[in-house]
C-alpha cells in the first residue's frame, strides 16, 4: 500500500457510503478492475500520452460502466496518471474496509520463515497495539538480513536488522 492508494481508496470508501452490499460489490469491481488493468499492454495503452484523456476515459466507462463509483475512480486515476497504482488501491480498499470494520490489516516481512507460534506472538503484540483485531499476512523478504518489517496500515515498524543499524548509525553519528 501507499499513500497515493490510500487516499484514493479512503475517497472510494467515502463516495460509496456505508452500504454493506455496494461495499462488497465495489470491492469485487476493483478487483476485477485491478486485474485487468495491471495487464502490461493495458499499462502501456494508460502511460502512452499519444492516446487521448477522453479515449482512455471511454475505454474506462464501457468497461466498467457496471460501477459509477469504480468508474469515476479509475478515470481520476487515468486523469492523474495512477493506473499503474490500481493493483495498490485495490489492496488498500480492502484494508480500508477492513479498519471500518474494526479490523487493523498488517503485513509482516520476515528474512527467514517464521512459524505459527511466531506469526501468533506477533499479531498478539500488534493487537496490544492497535487495540483492535488484527489480520496479518506473511511474506520473506530475502534483502533482509535478519528481522522482520511490519506494514501496518500507512505506518512501518523496523524491526529489521538493517533498521537497527541505521538508527545505530543515526546515534552515534
Amino acid at each position: 500500500m501507499t499513500k497515493i492508494s490510500l487516499r484514493y481508496a479512503r475517497a472510494l470508501l467515502l463516495a460509496i457510503g456505508e452500504n454493506t452490499k455496494d461495499l462488497e460489490a465495489a470491492a469485487k469491481n476493483l478487483d476485477v478492475a485491478a486485474e485487468v488493468l495491471d495487464d502490461g499492454r493495458m499499462q502501456e495503452f494508460f502511460a502512452n500520452p499519444r492516446v487521448a484523456a477522453v479515449t482512455k476515459e471511454k475505454l474506462i466507462e464501457k468497461a466498467f460502466s457496471q460501477n459509477l463509483s469504480i468508474s469515476n475512480l479509475l478515470k481520476l486515476a487515468a486523469r492523474n496518471g495512477k493506473i499503474r497504482e490500481i493493483k495498490n488501491i485495490a489492496a488498500s480498499f480492502h484494508a480500508v474496509l477492513s479498519e471500518a470494520a474494526g479490523v487493523a490489516v498488517a503485513k509482516i516481512e520476515s528474512a527467514i520463515p517464521l512459524n505459527e507460534q511466531q506469526i501468533a506472538d506477533l499479531t498478539a503484540a500488534l493487537q496490544k497495539l492497535t487495540g483492535k483485531e488484527v489480520a496479518v499476512e506473511v511474506a520473506e523478504n530475502a534483502k533482509l538480513l535478519g528481522g522482520v518489517k511490519v506494514f501496518l496500515g500507512d505506518e512501518l515498524i523496523d524491526l529489521s536488522l538493517a533498521g537497527k543499524l541505521k538508527k545505530m548509525r543515526k546515534v552515534l553519528s
